[in-house]
């Protein structure tokens, strides 16, 4: 059973339960303007459109995107899940939906301990249904979580972390909770706490507390709770040793998750999920027998996944956190297998991934002795693939077939038989051409030589192999991923969502194909025209698996249509994730609201970091582009952006945008970086009306290069002032 098989819902039985009456949608004729309800007629016409009614609707405006208008669309995730626990602690401690504390690395098996609050008298369990609880991080993103109960005229308040002894990772693992029991009434009252543990067990009984709350009074219960809770025993501690507690794992995150890139945007959220995401991604980060090890998951997907793994240490090397990337990386080369070959649980794409990540590391650091540290690996594991595709390079009849110089592996986490397929080749023939340039700048010319001309005759052979295998369908040109057998492609009936969408967005986010190129057309259309897109992201299983979208979203930045980007962002933020606690989730159904358990999921806190980062601060060839998918609100009047120490494979770039519109003039103070020179900075002023730019001037000097709402500065040096005029 595949790992999406084992969590996916059948979303048809959810379907039927939905209410007339329920959240409002846009109708797909622009002559209907009146909105229709979301009722079980309509959300069938939705899915089973060949276009992306609603993320069309959106593009269509005049206006951006907006996380408002995207996330007013359908309802937001129900059953939200955050982990606390300790930085790359190998136990992480979950908490439910409703504040439950899950003590277990497989929280959904038989018999996994749970520790919940039962309330009232009669008791109720702490966030139980109809009302359920709200929760929320402390300070809007650290891993501490808030959740709030209301029940008989009292407002019930848990918080918990996860601690351990001097925040070691080697050390055991403790939830620490506080209940706050509070009267905001204007009588007294008296209610019952109990903390209680399932299934129950002899070493930690049940406690109650009786409370008696005058008005406007509160009174605290503080804990400290094993992970271990099947051997070690739970305790009531001082409220001085839980404020210590708490203080030392505040200022641990605090500075941690304010390393690196500074980002600071006139939307709130946007600050807070970034800085959310670097946390959960901490957490499903498990030092194993000293080895780093990245999970997919924290409480499920306890396994290395190659491929999404490999891409964390890019995430973060983009966010500024080198030295995390860095032991990642050589934790993930501590799995390379004799022959060369590294693959952990996913597949094809595994060795070139990972490859791309070690050149995309010496290429935002500089970090040469390091890179020529690990080189041996790098050839060893290029041997691998080049060996492995010359298994299919034999003519048949003298002629070559549609899988020649095709490696045939296992394609897929999901699909494992072996198979011929462009995901994996792709990531292969980029690794390979990724590690001739990093051997040339290592120095090592003969063998940059050497693996550069497999990368070249690689690249040739997948060219020419998708161009036979393309087929007409649908009245385009359709690339079936695996060429020889077609077997995402049935699986689809031939259309562009479920698994095709998954996988073709992963294939262009390899940029083995340029945005421009033919091919890459072929796929991008195919996924906008036959069902490959709702509300912007990948569709699954009659709902969305957002994270893989990111290939088609950097194609759509390099093509500079910025609106689908911004469009991704907030459908991720509204529907990709818990919209309270930014916990990004694999496989959400739109419609219902319903979600998978998978969260929070690695691959989604590396994809968000990439494509947040990419909007604000990309690399262009020789250029530098700033600002180039920035929303247009966040440049109202009165509003600023302050970007410091982002890296870039130039150096570290910094900027600020304040907005004076209402006396017609945005001013950029931009710190351009040193360690190499951009052919240019292209600087994206999105003004809020749209309004094109009349005059710039760099220092006090006007300059003439400038177009509609683009800023070109030409080899870049040091400190500059920008006043850009309308």
């Amino acid at each position: 059973m595949s790992r999406k098989q084992k969590y996916a819902a059948a979303s048809l039985a959810a379907l039927a339960a939905i209410l007339l009456a329920g959240p409002v949608l846009f109708s797909q004729s622009a002559a209907e303007k009146a909105p229709k309800a979301l009722t079980p007629e309509r959300i069938k016409e939705l899915q089973a459109a060949d276009k992306d009614i609603l993320g069309n609707l959106e593009l269509a405006k005049k206006d951006d995107p907006s996380y408002e208008a995207v996330a007013g669309i359908m309802p937001g995730m129900k059953k939200p899940r955050e982990v606390i626990g300790v930085r790359y602690h190998p136990h992480d401690i979950g908490v439910a939906p409703d504040g439950t504390l899950e003590l277990s690395d497989d929280y959904d098996a038989k018999g996994a301990p749970t520790s919940f609050f039962e309330v009232g008298t009669p008791a109720v369990r702490f966030g139980s249904a109809p009302a359920g609880c709200f929760k929320s991080l402390l300070q809007g993103y650290l891993p501490i979580v808030t959740a709030r109960f209301d029940h008989d005229g009292v407002e019930y308040r848990q918080t918990v972390f996860g601690y351990s002894e001097g925040l070691s990772p080697d050390k055991d693992l403790w939830a620490f909770v506080e209940l706050e029991a509070k009267n905001p009434g204007a009588q007294p009252v008296q209610t019952a706490v109990r903390i209680r543990f399932a299934p129950e067990m002899p070493v930690n009984a049940p406690k109650t507390w009786d409370l008696k709350l005058a008005t406007g009074s509160s009174q605290k219960i503080h804990l400290r709770i094993p992970f271990a809770i099947k051997t070690q025993k739970y305790g009531e501690v001082a409220e001085a040793e839980y404020d210590a507690a708490i203080k030392s794992v505040f200022a641990f995150w605090v500075k941690e998750l304010n390393a690196g890139l500074k980002l600071d945007v006139p939307e709130p959220r946007i600050n807070e999920a970034a800085r959310a995401w670097l946390a959960y991604a901490a957490l499903d980060v498990d030092k194993i027998n000293g080895v780093l090890e990245p999970h997919d998951g924290a409480g499920f997907y306890e396994e290395i996944f190659g491929y999404s793994a490999a891409l964390l240490p890019h995430a973060l090397d983009l966010w500024g956190r080198p030295d995390a990337a860095r032991q990642i990386l050589d934790s993930l080369l501590t799995f390379q297998k004799p022959d060369g070959l590294f693959t952990m649980n996913f597949g094809t794409p595994d060795p070139g991934t990972l490859l791309g990540s070690i050149w995309e590391h010496y290429r935002l650091t500089g970090d040469l002795t390091w890179l020529r540290g690990v080189a041996p690996k790098m050839i060893k594991m290029a041997d691998w693939i080049i060996k492995k595709r010359k298994e299919s390079m034999i003519l048949t009849g003298g002629k070559k077939s549609v899988t020649f110089g095709l490696i045939k592996f296992s394609p897929y986490c999901d699909f494992q038989t072996p198979s011929y397929d462009y995901f994996g080749d792709t990531y292969c023939a980029m690794g390979l051409e990724k590690t001739a340039l990093a051997l040339q700048a290592a120095g090592m010319k003969d063998e940059a030589g050497r693996i550069g001309g497999e990368a070249a005759a690689y690249r040739k052979d997948i060219l020419a192999s998708m161009d036979a295998a393309a087929i007409d369908r649908w009245g385009m040109k359709v690339l079936p991923l695996e060429p020889e057998t077609h077997r995402v492609l049935k699986s689809t009936n031939y259309r562009a969502g479920g698994y095709y969408g998954l996988i073709a967005g992963c294939m262009l986010e390899s940029e083995f194909l340029p945005a421009d190129n033919t091919r890459a057309g072929w796929v991008m259309r195919f996924m906008e025209e036959k069902g490959g897109l709702r509300l912007g992201m990948a569709e699954f299983d009659g709902g969305v698996d957002h994270a893989y979208t990111y290939g088609y979203w950097l194609d759509c930045l390099k093509l500079d249509r910025v609106k689908p980007a911004i469009l991704g962002l907030y459908g991720s933020l509204a529907y990709g994730m818990s919209r309270e606690t930014y916990s990004g989730v694999e496989v959400t159904h739109l419609f219902t609201g319903a979600n998978e358990p998978t969260l929070p999921h690695l691959y989604s806190c590396s994809q968000q970091l990439r494509l947040l980062r990419m909007m604000l601060v990309r690399e262009d060839g020789a250029d530098l582009r700033i600002g180039q998918a920035i929303p247009r609100p966040w440049l109202e009047a009165g509003k600023r952006i302050d970007v410091r120490n982002a890296p870039t494979v130039f150096g570290p770039v910094s900027f600020k945008i304040d907005s004076h519109i209402d006396r017609k003039e945005i001013a950029v103070d931009l710190k351009a970086p040193i360690r190499e020179t951009p052919k240019s900075i292209i600087l994206r002023v999105r003004h809020p009306n749209g309004e094109a730019i009349k005059s710039v001037t760099v220092d006090g000097k006007p300059i003439a290069s400038f177009k509609d709402d683009t800023v070109t500065l030409a080899s870049p040096r040091g400190m500059l002032k920008i006043l850009v005029e309308y």
